[in-house]
């Protein structure tokens, strides 16, 4: 009964532990969920959703009306189709690439106009050849110059060549097939003076090849410095220039640089609003800049764009305060013009200059891009903004699409306007009277059609000697003769390596091993000493080498012993043992004067 009892308390203690185990359990449970959706909250609806996957496709002609809501009228669709024609301006069609789920922050075009690169978050850099694809529109090469750093800025050169800036703190140039060719070397982070390093020390922000050099090429970092690097040498930069801090002693990270179309100036600016220009005189840039403007754009913004126009005078800059502006080089303190209401949250938002010098074209970005209610994402709009320098206004703007535009990119040759998207696509604006290849090649060429003639099947191919019904059994002997007259087949293998060794290899003698050998092969303690000097007798007394004629005559005549045969010898030791047994067996009191003399007679 006692036992039953202790049994019973027992049950009764384990069930109410479990029941409070199960208690905290559910408490923490109500704990996590009530914390996860309070995180939830502060989010915005498209955090982990997934992007919509946007597919390569060919617009013949753009609907305007689909893409310019906001205007209601018919008359502000004429004006828009007048400026058009009055600009001239290749939108009239468009081909979308797809290049991923990510936003696309870079883009080049190689100089014949055939290829295009496109890079972005995604970490890759994909490659187009409009002359290979078909209305598929897909890239024939795919690669990630550095693992885990965003693509921010890519640059062909005449041969095929492009540079390569992404997010590390290296700069790569790849072959036109897309193979490593150079790997710049980096600086060291621990010293203070940069100037005493090899390479930027912190990530880079742009990169540009010197129009009359292609052996040249400037980059940018986030720890204040621009180099200028020879193609040849990755050891270690060719020129260093640092960006003037307007308060002393801090660095100022360079958001952008650019080369003047003659090589002579170099623009770089900084994130505290600065804009400088530097002057490159007999392949030097002086030390300090001749040209600066402090309040160039607004501080703590990313300057993410500054472009030289082909006349070396005019230079245009794309701030973060969502502001273009226009600069003479000349009078340099204050901008020409200035373009507002130009939304900028990307720091690799550029602009271009159309191919004869007259219009500046800049995207915008769609603030309600990361809302959290998808109807206002979908109201947004990244458009593509038309401005004239000659008229100093701004003359038309085109709805791309959803999303931001972060690239733009205008070819002279092809006359083609390309744009980067945060949507992970590419959409290429073109005409089909104004523009000439590029997108003309590929939008109306098709696939090609499957053909039964084309049509590769995979069957075994059977041969009859080999089936067991056709086999023939081969004589012994004969196979024994072809063995013999074969070389590989006949030939007798190494023998293993024999003998001492040391440190698992054979036949190599140790200090122990060749000590031995030399002891082995001294003879001398095999040889008589007596004889061996009295060889050198004559021979020291003809040529006497050790002693001069000073000691010729002083020097006392050695005598040597006389040799004695080995009879003579055992004869005296026998008288020897014989006296001595003659005095072992002596009595005690005998007289020792008559023992000696008989041991003398003896």
């Amino acid at each position: 009964r006692e036992r039953e009892k202790a049994e019973a308390r027992l049950q009764a203690q384990m069930q109410v532990e479990e029941e409070k185990r199960a208690a905290a359990a559910a408490k923490r449970k109500d704990e996590i969920e009530k914390a996860t959706q309070e995180m939830m909250a502060s989010l915005p609806q498209t955090f982990g959703a997934k992007k919509e996957e946007i597919k390569s496709s060919v617009h013949r002609k753009r609907n305007f009306e689909t893409y310019s809501k906001s205007m209601a009228s018919q008359e502000q669709m004429n004006a828009v189709m007048s400026n058009i024609k009055k600009y001239q301006l290749p939108v009239t069609c468009e081909m979308v690439l797809a290049h991923g789920q990510k936003s696309v922050t870079a883009l080049a075009l190689d100089p014949r106009g055939g290829r295009l690169l496109t890079g972005g978050y995604d970490y890759n850099v994909k490659m187009w050849d409009f002359a290979g694809m078909t209305s598929t529109l897909q890239s024939f090469r795919e690669l990630e110059p550095d693992e885990g750093h965003v693509v921010r800025q890519l640059r062909y050169r005449k041969g095929g060549k492009f540079l390569c800036i992404t997010g590390y703190r290296v700069a790569s140039i790849f072959s036109r097939e897309g193979q490593v060719e150079h790997k710049y070397n980096r600086g060291d982070m621990y010293i203070h003076d940069l100037q005493h390093t090899v390479g930027h020390v912190a990530a880079l922000t742009d990169g540009h090849w010197n129009p009359k050099d292609d052996q040249e090429f400037l980059t940018s970092s986030e720890d204040g410095t621009m180099r200028i690097w020879d193609v040849s040498t990755e050891r270690r930069s060719k020129e260093y220039i640092k960006l003037k801090p307007r308060s002393g002693g801090r660095r100022t990270p360079v958001t952008a640089c650019a080369f003047s179309p003659d090589g002579s100036m170099i623009a770089g600016a900084g994130k505290m609003g600065s804009l400088q220009i530097w002057e490159r005189k007999k392949q030097r840039v002086t030390p300090r800049a001749k040209k600066k403007v402090w309040n160039a754009h607004e501080p703590q913004t990313d300057t993410s764009c500054v472009v030289f126009a082909s006349d070396n005078r005019t230079l245009a800059s794309r701030g973060g305060d969502g502001t273009l502006k226009v600069w003479d080089t000349r009078k340099f303190k204050k901008p020409v013009v200035v373009f507002n209401d130009l939304p900028n949250a990307y720091p690799t938002s550029d602009i271009a200059f159309s191919p004869k010098g007259d219009l500046i074209i800049c995207g915008t970005s769609n603030t309600n891009e990361h809302s959290a209610n998808e109807s206002e994402r979908k109201t947004g709009k990244g458009e593509l903004v038309f401005f004239s320098r000659k008229e100093q206004k701004e003359i038309q703007r085109i709805r791309i699409c959803h999303s931001s535009v972060i690239r733009v990119l205008w070819n002279a040759r092809l006359n083609q306007i390309f744009c980067g998207c945060a949507d992970g696509a590419v959409r290429g604006l073109y005409d089909t009277q104004l523009s000439k290849n590029g997108a003309l090649l590929c939008v109306g060429k098709k696939p090609k059609k499957k053909s039964a003639m084309d049509f590769t099947s995979f069957l075994n191919i059977k041969n009859p000697n080999a089936l067991p019904l056709f086999a023939q059994t081969q004589n012994p002997k004969r196979l024994r003769e072809k063995k013999r007259a074969d070389p590989i087949a006949s030939k007798k293998p190494l023998e293993p390596m024999k003998g001492e060794g040391s440190q698992g290899r054979v036949g190599v003698h140790n200090l122990t091993t060749h000590l031995m050998q030399c002891m082995a092969k001294n003879t001398l303690r095999n040889e008589d000493p007596r004889e061996a000097l009295l060889a050198y007798d004559d021979k020291a007394k003809a040529d006497p080498m050790f002693y001069g004629n000073a000691y010729k005559h002083t020097q006392p005549k050695p005598i040597f012993a006389e040799a004695k045969d080995e009879d003579e010898d055992e004869e005296e030791s026998e008288k020897i043992k014989e006296l001595k047994r003659k005095i072992s067996s002596a009595p005690l009191g005998a007289d020792p004067e008559a023992q000696r003399k008989d041991w003398q007679n003896s």
